[in-house]
């Protein structure tokens, strides 16, 4: 890195660092200190003071008595309660000037007290809970009614909240719980943990808003788009079970790919560039059954936090978004259970106390069903189609100030089919394992840390021959250690820093043959061993009554280390070295800062205005180039000699009205993003297997931008939103397209959503949601000619044609078969998924193979005269489900 960022990015940091010691200063007279001097002069008295507090005196030895003899025994007590006893004893007076503590000779008559008198001030703090089953709540309100003055919780449900000396009324908030109230009259610290109770409400339409006005300053986290379980249930997935990955669709900004794909793609970012973390672990393919089902169990989910590009500094690694999804810790007061019944899926989790209100568990697992569709007696074929996932988690609260939490995750999918012929099984498996180990620590009621070390891995396998173990396997390898301070400094500043470590391998693709000589025929594609150390810095700031500050710093050190040979292209993408690096020697690095910041703005009741601008970069990426949903062959590479490190700087502009009398929200929100080192492929590249797969990458910029329109209401008999989005991309890459700019593959630009629910607060509710996008670009033929007596298309511009439009209505009907108060609750739902059997193709084909039916077939390799015809492979069409679904 050149001098000139380097000194960039440090005035930055600098500047971060005045602004934490100014709001420091402010507080310096407060500092309690421990001191005993007996018989000591005036001079070492005060240079004792300065020791124990770091503040500074100034004063003039001939003007005040230096000399003169001090007994003072303090414990526990404020410098400014320690200055007023000297000034009474040595005659003197004190007043605060640049940062500095001035000392005079009092004149005779003058009142020794020149700095007005604060009132002392205190800290309350805790940790909040949900009532019924003890579970930590999640960015919950902890506020002073009728001021500006609140915290709001942390992934571990802990606040520290300062406030002078005096009397309030406390309130404690969160969405879908009752609120809590209590008068406190506060003359010391202390400690309030309230339980929250839920609510006494029915299910309600997925809510994404703002807080209310008096809470609204205290959440530094604006930008975050949170989904709770209960809301995720109006959004069931195609197999009428919850679907994690499709209730993102709901947040304007973030594009689903279509029918049957876990893909999504976040304000002009493509689907690599979405971090998903799972309890803190990076989950490399959040899927299952290639798309049609999110790879989460509904049971283990307590709550996900969506940033669209905005994360704050200690969350990074990649450019478009960061969807955080913490789980469930379990009941520490009672044993439950709770699960669903359907005809594809089928979950269950139960939960329960190891010691109540000190240690918990969860176990939560999910399998499917939906082998009888393949039957001997449906399909004259042998096909197996599968999948499980298993959620744990231990909560062990070891003390007042330390608690522990330990997960785990486990998917697999299968997918195989039987040969009639060779009798040999070819197909494709993946599988994904993660862990966890966090320890919380509380130091005081002002400072909080977390310590993490995670594991993740990932695993493709492509089988040729299943029995004899032919097969071609990717994978991904992840683990990290993370720790995390949080300082809550005041009431208007609360300052976080840590570091994280995080080593990272990969295998792009090789192949295993049970014939060990066939090997030695075999190039082999070289793995890679890396690792990024993080320094991050940040503040959430309240300026006032009307403006918050979310402002920081992240420093990522990427490094790859020599583990098998790596090979060196020209520009033309010639092989012109090959590296042979020592094992675990470094021979790539790079050094780049991330600074990022939001401001926020309440001019008035109920109305925000935020602006955003945060850079990121991104240093592995998912190299595919296909764009079926059918597919999960995912090699990840890191970026090295031949590729350089991506790119994202965002600015966005947001305004977020709350009509808080009707319960409407309305949002509107501007961005525009520009993309450095973005990552594209050559025409016809090769993917799969290929020594040389650095060579088929070419490199470029993107862009996009867009406005994203929100209307909901929230709560009522009827519920639901409105969401639009007009958003462009587009890229400009080296050696394509004869470099001139084209349309992202998932440039879509008009996007609609519509849900609408109605419960009648007894037995049913009737959801409807409509959903509709511009139809993604691809490339078609422009002109066709013969060659050797064959009709060969040709392709000219990239992606100058578009897909049909996308649209899809589905249809909820929930019958509940209990009563409210029961303790078993259970209820039965039809769901209809696509309810007009609206044909949405994923590709085009233009192919010229008429079966013995007069049927264009696709795909076809078949020569002959007859004319090329375009046909269109669709997903799915209408799929009707009924779930049986139970809590205890």
């Amino acid at each position: 890195m050149t001098p000139l960022p380097i000194f960039k990015y440090g005035v930055v940091f600098l500047s971060c660092l005045i602004l934490w010691a100014g709001q420091a200063i402010g507080q310096v007279l407060e500092k309690k200190i421990s001191i005993t001097v007996k018989n000591v002069s005036l001079e070492n008295t005060l240079q004792k003071i300065s020791e124990a507090s770091g503040v500074m005196f100034s004063y003039n030895p001939k003007t005040i008595p230096v000399s003169q003899l001090i007994t003072i025994k303090a414990k526990n007590k404020s410098v400014q309660q320690l200055l007023d006893e000297l000034s009474n004893k040595a005659g003197i007076t004190y007043s605060l000037v640049e940062n500095q503590v001035i000392l005079k000779a009092a004149k005779k008559n003058e009142v020794t007290e020149v700095i007005p008198a604060k009132p002392r001030s205190w800290v309350i703090s805790g940790t909040l809970r949900d009532k019924s089953n003890g579970e930590i709540l999640i960015g919950a309100n902890a506020y002073a009614k009728g001021s500006t003055m609140g915290s709001s919780t942390n992934a571990y449900g802990f606040y520290s909240l300062r406030l002078p000396e005096g009397s309030y009324r406390l309130a404690f908030s969160f969405v879908g719980y009752s609120p809590v109230e209590m008068d406190i009259d506060l003359k010391q610290d202390m400690q309030l943990s309230p339980d929250l109770e839920p609510a006494k409400m029915d299910i309600q339409a997925v809510e994404i808003k703002a807080e209310d006005e008096e809470a609204a300053l205290q959440n530094g986290r604006l930008t975050i788009a949170k989904i709770q379980p209960r809301q995720l249930e109006q959004m069931p997935g195609i197999a009428g079970d919850i679907d994690i990955i499709k209730s993102l669709q709901a947040i304007p900004g973030i594009k689903s790919f279509g029918d049957g794909s876990a893909l999504f793609y976040t304000r002009g970012g493509k689907s690599d560039q979405n971090l998903i973390l799972v309890d803190e672990a990076p989950i490399y393919n959040p899927a299952h059954l290639f798309g049609f089902v999110s790879a989460i169990a509904p049971e283990a989910i307590k709550e996900i936090s969506v940033y669209k590009g905005d994360a704050p500094a200690h969350l990074g690694g990649r450019l478009s978004s960061v969807i955080d999804i913490k789980t469930r810790d379990g009941s520490n007061k009672k044993f439950g259970f709770a699960g669903n019944l359907g005809l594809f899926v089928s979950d269950l989790a139960i939960e329960g106390p190891f010691a109540r209100d000190r240690a918990s568990w969860i176990l939560a697992g999910r399998i499917s069903n939906e082998n009888w569709l393949f039957s001997n007696k449906l399909v004259n074929r042998s096909i197996k189609m599968n999948f499980f996932d298993i959620n744990s988690k231990l909560n062990f609260k070891l003390n007042k100030n330390n608690r522990l939490f330990v997960s785990f995750f486990s998917g697999k999918d299968v997918f195989a089919r039987a040969s009639t012929v060779s009798g040999k099984t070819f197909g494709i498996n993946w599988d994904n394992l993660l862990g966890t180990m966090r320890w919380n620590h509380i130091f005081n009621d002002k400072l909080f840390s977390n310590t993490t070390l995670y594991y993740s891995r990932y695993n493709y396998y492509l089988y040729v021959d299943k029995e004899s173990g032919d097969y071609w396997k990717s994978s991904v390898v992840n683990a990290g250690f993370k720790t995390d301070f949080t300082w809550y400094l005041n009431a208007s500043n609360t300052l976080r820093s840590g570091i994280e470590i995080s080593p990272f391998r990969s295998d792009p693709g090789n192949i295993n043959l049970s014939d060990i000589s066939l090997l030695n025929y075999i190039k082999k594609t070289s793995r890679y061993k890396s690792a990024t150390y993080s320094l991050y810095f940040s503040n959430e700031q309240t300026l006032g009554k009307k403006f918050k500050l979310n402002y920081g710093i992240r420093l990522p050190l990427w490094q790859n280390y020599g583990w098998e040979r790596q090979f060196i292209f020209d520009e033309n993408y010639n092989v012109v070295d090959t590296l042979r690096p020592e094992k675990n020697s470094v021979y790539s690095t790079f050094f780049r800062a991330e600074p990022r910041i939001v401001g926020s703005w309440v001019p008035g009741k109920h109305n925000i205005l935020r602006l955003t601008y945060a850079r990121s970069y991104q240093f592995i990426q998912l190299l595919n180039n296909s764009t079926s949903p059918f597919t999960s062959l995912e090699p990840w590479v890191p970026a090295g000699p031949n590729i350089k490190p991506q790119r994202s700087d965002l600015y966005a502009l947001a305004y977020i009205h709350e009509l808080k009398s009707a319960m409407y929200l309305f949002s509107a929100e501007g961005y525009f993003r520009d993309f450095r080192n973005t990552i594209d492929y050559c025409d016809h590249s090769n993917l799969l297997y290929n020594p040389l797969l650095e060579g088929e990458l070419r490199f470029g910029r993107s862009w996009a931008y867009g406005i994203e329109l929100l209307i909901r209401k929230a709560e009522g008999h009827f519920t639901g939103w409105l969401a639009y989005t007009y958003s462009r991309a587009y890229s400009k890459i080296n050696g394509l397209n004869n470099g001139r700019t084209f349309a992202a593959s998932f440039d879509t630009p008009h996007e609609l959503s519509v849900n609408l629910n109605y419960d009648t607060y007894k037995r049913w509710v009737f959801t409807i949601n409509w959903v509709y996008h511009t139809g993604s670009p691809i490339s078609t033929p422009t002109s066709f000619y013969y060659y050797q007596g064959s009709l060969v298309p040709y392709y000219g511009e990239k992606n100058n044609d578009r897909l049909p439009d996308y649209h899809r209505l589905d249809l909820s009907i929930l019958l509940r078969l209990s009563k409210p108060y029961r303790k078993y609750q259970h209820s039965l739902s039809l769901n209809i998924f696509n309810l007009y059997s609206h044909k949405n193709p994923f590709s085009v084909n233009v192919n010229k193979f008429i079966d013995s039916n007069g049927n264009f077939v696709v795909p076809t390799n078949a020569s002959g005269d007859y004319e090329h015809i375009p046909t269109v492979i669709s997903a799915a069409g209408i799929i009707p489900s009924i779930n049986y679904k139970f809590r205890f």
